[in-house]
């Protein structure tokens, strides 16, 4: 594809994925999408899967999931009410997907996520202290809660990949500047990018975010992005007191080492990186 026409279809899809993160429980509709993106409804599909590496409702698909574990593990919303926020009628349907997904059934995955905190099993989770070496990002902001950023991130990509400025096996970072557990969700404040060049043309929507070198405390924690709230928990009332560490005057980020459209969620391994003074 010609740098120019991948420009121009991430320009074209911007509002598509705009329009999906604002109606994350609507069914898409070929003929609206293919509208908004002003392209023939007979390409869209084609145009859609050759720039973000998917189906339209393989990302659906993927976001309603990655919601409805979030709602298992962090509400008592029945799971009925779950499975038709998800998109299934069917008890049994929206079971056999979602334990497809994240390798047990919904019961089970909401019964496991209630225990209490166990701090020795979290004690296990990989910590070093490292220099991280600084990097340019290209951003996009995002306000609300953090488990909803997926979508800015889609979008963040899909730009820079469009921009010739990164690549689709890029990694990505997120930057949390608000304590999710103090601010309201409305309020919280995040951003999604990826690693550019210090002089990329990053163009009108993408925001140019320096992460300076320093010293870092880093840990690999794997498993499911709605789950990291614990390996925070233990991050902070457990490893920072025990370490004599004290946090330097820069928000938390983290980085992504493999990319959720083909990892499954057990698997995705997320680098949690508290600078140090």
């Amino acid at each position: 594809m010609k740098p120019e026409t991948r420009t121009l279809y991430a320009q074209r899809l911007d509002p598509v994925l705009r329009w999906l993160a604002a109606h994350p429980d609507a069914d898409p509709d070929l003929h609206r999408l293919a509208d908004l993106a002003c392209l023939s409804p007979y390409h869209f599909h084609r145009v859609y899967r050759a720039m973000m590496g998917e189906t339209v409702n393989a990302s659906v698909q993927r976001i309603r999931m990655h919601r409805a574990a979030a709602a298992l593990a962090g509400s008592q919303a029945p799971l009925r009410d779950v499975a038709q926020r998800a998109g299934y009628e069917s008890d049994a349907a929206f079971n056999r997907a979602f334990g497809a997904v994240f390798g047990i059934p919904p019961g089970r995955y909401r019964a496991a996520r209630s225990l209490p905190l166990d701090t020795q099993e979290l004690a296990m989770y990989p910590i070093a202290i490292e220099h991280f070496p600084g990097v340019t990002l290209a951003a996009l902001p995002h306000r609300g809660s953090y488990q909803d950023i997926g979508s800015a991130f889609s979008r963040a990509f899909m730009l820079a990949v469009g921009r010739g400025i990164a690549n689709p096996a890029t990694v990505g970072f997120g930057v949390y500047f608000d304590d999710p557990e103090q601010v309201p969700e409305s309020q919280l404040r995040s951003l999604a990018g990826m690693p550019v060049a210090p002089d990329a043309e990053l163009g009108d929507e993408l925001e140019r975010f320096e992460i300076p070198p320093g010293r870092c405390a880093i840990l690999t924690y794997t498993g499911p992005y709605n789950e990291i709230s614990q390996p925070y928990q233990w991050l902070f009332s457990e490893w920072l007191p025990a370490s004599g560490m004290v946090p330097a005057d820069f928000p938390m980020f983290e980085q992504y080492l493999n990319d959720p459209r083909t990892t499954p969620p057990a698997q995705l391994q997320t680098r949690i990186c508290l600078p140090l003074k």
